[in-house]
């Protein structure tokens, strides 16, 4: 009998919610970044595992921040849609309060397993002594031990899950990896080097948009994306001296994508302010 149920990945900012995604997909789904609240939307990456299809959400991280509302209620808009919940803390955090206030949010009906994540930059008893504080506030389903981004652990939390999906027949093919269309996938591969390149030098939440995309007969693809910046002074920022900035963004965009599409990628992006809807190079 197939099985096939939603994860919710809920967890603060930077918690590494979007490097195990892309773990447990085994390919890229959700972009990874050092900004915070780099995931700006729910994002459904697809796992399957033995006789069970796992649709995990990624959410945008909570920032106990007003200004961060909207994007917090995406988060809780997955958590009450899915039958089980990933809650995600970054065990090298100094203070825990936020994430202690936000576990006592939690509905105490819903099936809840905690992940204690980036466990490789932590002592062992600093983690146990993390696992004891946390076990206390509610009955976890499990407590899971983790590095994302050394996938260690990654198995264990897969193998919960698949056991634990309703039974029901599969709501996507076995080779999809995710509900994103595809202009929706290759723009966010481009606003994650965007975030590498740009560092502090631009508002995080500048947006990636795919104007057009054509497979040329040779069955390479030649992609048209904008880069929305809010200011003419973004713009500069972003093409640099000579357009070596820019450049520079889409020599490494464009490598990425070839490699994930695995054909060959001609990719030309131009810098969009918002207050003219004007391109430029």
């Amino acid at each position: 009998m197939k099985k096939c149920g939603f994860v919710a990945v809920l967890g603060e900012t930077n918690s590494g919610k979007s490097t195990f995604l892309n773990a447990i997909v085994g390919q890229k789904v959700s972009i990874v970044s050092r900004k915070i609240q780099t995931t700006l939307t729910e994002i459904a990456g697809i796992a399957v595992h033995e006789d069970s299809q796992i649709i995990l959400l990624d959410t945008p991280g909570f920032l106990n921040n007003k200004k961060a509302e909207n994007l917090e209620k995406i988060a809780w808009d997955a958590f009450r849609k899915a039958e089980n919940i990933l809650f995600f803390v970054d065990v090298t955090k100094k203070n825990f309060e936020n994430t202690i206030a936000l576990i006592k949010k939690i509905d105490s009906n819903k099936k809840v397993s905690l992940i204690l994540n980036k466990i490789d930059l932590i002592h062992k008893p600093e983690l146990l002594a993390l696992a004891a504080l946390f076990g206390d506030l509610r009955d976890f389903e499990n407590i899971f031990m983790v590095s994302s981004l050394k996938k260690s652990g990654i198995n264990d939390v897969l193998e919960y899950l698949a056991q634990n999906m309703p039974e029901g027949e599969w709501i996507y093919e076995e080779d999809e990896i995710t509900d994103m269309p595809f202009e929706k996938y290759v723009a966010e591969i481009t606003r994650e080097h965007v975030y590498h390149r740009m560092h502090q030098e631009i508002p995080y939440k500048c947006t990636v948009t795919t104007e057009n995309f054509e497979e040329l007969k040779d069955g390479s693809i030649k992609i048209l994306q904008h880069i929305h910046v809010r200011k003419n002074a973004h713009k500069v920022i972003f093409i640099g001296h000579n357009g070596s900035k820019i450049k520079a963004i889409g020599e490494a965009a464009r490598k990425e994508l070839s490699q994930l599409l695995d054909r060959t990628v001609h990719l030309f992006l131009h810098v969009v302010v918002e207050s003219d809807k004007k391109p430029a190079r």
